[in-house]
């Protein structure tokens, strides 16, 4: 991976937004990182309520990469089923394609008010009612596979969704190709309109960057 240098209006975006939504943290700069150290304030429309330490760290390439986040208090257990990596100890914010390719705003301070407040909201609804308040998706390559195949409208079978990605990362879906749904079909004969309302919804190199994405993934 390529890593990009932190430009001054990003850093100035990552700075405002804080400054703007979470003032407790502090904002450090290096010159392919923005690290973010310090009290993360979880908020609901009567106010803040609850808030934890944390530590994060956001590359150039943002919102291409996701940022990682720490909860570096001891709080939350280091555990799948708290949704944290148990190898590195990161949070999981949900699956990082879903946002791009469902939030209307990928701002950095769209981010703050979206997946990571939305994390720490989750943490704190769950240590009160021991459930999660926006559901719960399976943890490792599953819970990546039931995103994308929301995102398709297809059922979450690996090979089904390796085969429609794999096709909408094509420079071309040309109309002899198989139909990805397996049923022996061409394409022009069977799901062709579907495949080409996706690719105006999942650009081409997002269908790859998602196909590398399970066929790589490791199940925790």
């Amino acid at each position: 991976m390529v890593e990009v240098t932190i430009s001054d209006d990003f850093y100035s975006e990552v700075q405002n937004a804080v400054a703007k939504l979470q003032p407790e943290l502090t904002v450090l700069r290096s010159d392919t990182l923005v690290i973010l150290e310090g009290l993360f304030v979880v908020s609901g429309p009567s106010g803040p309520f609850d808030s934890y330490q944390i530590k994060a760290g956001v590359t150039g390439s943002f919102p291409a990469d996701e940022p990682l986040v720490f909860e570096e208090g001891g709080r939350i257990p280091r555990i799948a089923d708290r949704h944290v990596f148990p190898d590195h100890g990161n949070c999981c914010l949900g699956v990082w394609e879903e946002w791009l390719l469902t939030g209307p705003d990928h701002r950095f301070e769209a981010f703050l008010t979206g997946p990571m407040h939305d994390f720490f909201v989750s943490q704190t609804y769950y240590e009160v009612h021991g459930e999660w308040p926006f559901g719960e998706r399976s943890h490792g390559r599953l819970g990546v596979l039931e995103a994308y195949s929301d995102l398709l409208g297809v059922a979450p079978d690996a090979r089904i969704i390796s085969e429609y990605l794999h096709l909408l990362s094509r420079q071309k879906i040309k109309g002899h190709a198989l139909c990805p749904c397996g049923s022996g079909k061409r394409l022009r004969q069977c799901h062709s309109n579907d495949l080409q309302g996706l690719s105006r919804k999942i650009p081409r190199f997002m269908a790859k960057r998602m196909h590398d994405t399970i066929l790589f993934k490791k199940t925790s």
